[in-house]
């Protein structure tokens, strides 16, 4: 994610133009979504420090919020003709947000609640 995040912008591929919700912002969102659900399923199975399990949620999500801010950072910094922008920052917070909201919820009535 971060090597894709960090490509000079002119070496990056055309998007589409969405008329309801722009390409980047569902990019953005989607691919959080997605690194926050692994990184949180992942977690919940860890046996090696069992007192994270718990907290499982809130470390995932602080941990995309971070390094959402690092990628923006990072753009801001490396002057590649690419832009860091809040916006961006909020998709991927929602992202991840969503993908927590709804592995919780799975978690609660599925078999994975009983292993943990």
């Amino acid at each position: 994610m971060l090597l894709l995040t960090l490509t000079p912008a002119d070496e990056m591929p055309r998007t589409p133009t969405w008329h309801l919700l722009s390409f980047d912002t569902a990019a953005h969102a989607g691919v959080f979504a997605v690194l926050a659900g692994l990184s949180w399923f992942s977690l919940r199975r860890q046996r090696r420090w069992p007192v994270l399990v718990p907290q499982a949620g809130a470390l995932v999500l602080a941990g995309s919020i971070a390094f959402g801010a690092l990628i923006e950072g990072l753009q801001f910094a490396m002057h590649l003709g690419r832009h860091a922008e809040w916006s961006d920052l909020l998709s991927d917070t929602l992202g991840a947000v969503l993908a927590l909201a709804l592995a919780a919820g799975l978690a609660r009535r599925g078999p994975l609640a009983a292993q943990v």
